[in-house]
This record gives C-alpha cells, structure tokens and sequence, in this order.
C-alpha cells in the first residue's frame, strides 16, 4: 500500500492516481518536474546558417512532398527557385496555405517562410514571422537561409509539418 501525499488515503500500489482525491500518486511533495532529454535543444541557437554563395539559384526543379501530421495533408511541389508558405489572404496566396491546418489558431503568419532551390540543395528562410520558425527544435532566426533534409520536422509558429524528397 502506498499513501496520497495530497489527502493521506491509502492507495493500491502501482496506482499512477489517488482514488480519493485524484491526485498523482509518483510525485512525492515539494519535488520538482525532472527535464527531460533532449529538452536543451529549444533553449541553443541553430547551426550557423549558410553562405550567400550557397544560395546561388540553379535551372533544376526539385520535388518536395510536406506532411502536417494534425490534418494528415500532403503537398506535393515542384520548386523551381522559391516556394512561399503561410495563410491566404485576399492580397496574398502562398504556395503553401496552411489555413486549413488551423494555421491562425497555430500562429502561422500570413507569409511565414519560404523553401528555396539553390546550388548547395534546399534551403529553409524564415521570413521575420510572429511565432517563429523551429527546425528539428532549433529557432531560425529571420532572414537566414539553413539547408534542409529529408525527413526533417519544421514547427510553422506552433504547426508541425514534416519534409520529404529525393537526394540531389
């Protein structure tokens, strides 16, 4: 038997909840959340980002496929030089419009980023969105270009969304 350290009611062990009052029974009082792994990677700055030469634009398109695992959406486009992502406005349509999504409750901006085609492969540009950019848990800071991967995870503001396309 184990007992709440909320109410002082004697619970079965391996109880993960009091059955009195509720409260988590794998806390003991006065001690604090343990950080978890990994969790230092949203607190360190990015790699450094790359060259001005790298961003030399090249006469290839290239194909790319985005995932948003909440709307299980696909986009699949061919780059040729840039490919803008955001929400539609009147004024404005992204290539990639994540308003469907949830983009505004998410804190998508209504130009958020954009996925460029240059000499030194796929390059990821916030362009000084309200809610940021993350790529793989790293925060881009605005106007810097940063290479992509495939399978990489980008955060659009608070939007999950994956990347995927063939190598070079």
């Amino acid at each position: 038997m184990i007992k709440c350290s909320d109410c002082g009611a004697s619970q079965e062990d391996g109880a993960l909840f009091c059955s009195e009052c509720g409260g988590f029974l794998l806390v003991e009082a006065g001690e604090s959340t343990a950080v978890l792994p990994f969790s230092e990677f949203a607190d360190r700055p990015p790699p450094p980002p790359v060259t001005e030469e790298a961003l030399t634009p090249i006469n290839k398109s290239r194909e790319i496929m985005l995932v948003v695992p909440s709307s299980r959406r696909r986009f699949k486009l061919t780059v040729q030089n840039e490919i803008r992502i955001g929400r539609a406005s009147p004024d404005l349509v992204p290539e990639i419009d994540l308003a469907d999504d949830e983009g505004a409750e998410k804190g998508v901006s209504r130009l958020h980023a954009k996925i460029q085609v240059a000499e030194e492969g796929i390059m990821l540009i916030d362009l000084d969105s309200t809610n940021g950019t993350l790529l793989n848990n790293y925060r881009l800071p605005p106007n810097e270009p940063y290479p992509l991967s495939s399978g990489d995870e980008i955060r659009f503001g608070d939007l999950l969304v994956h990347l995927f396309f063939e190598p070079k």
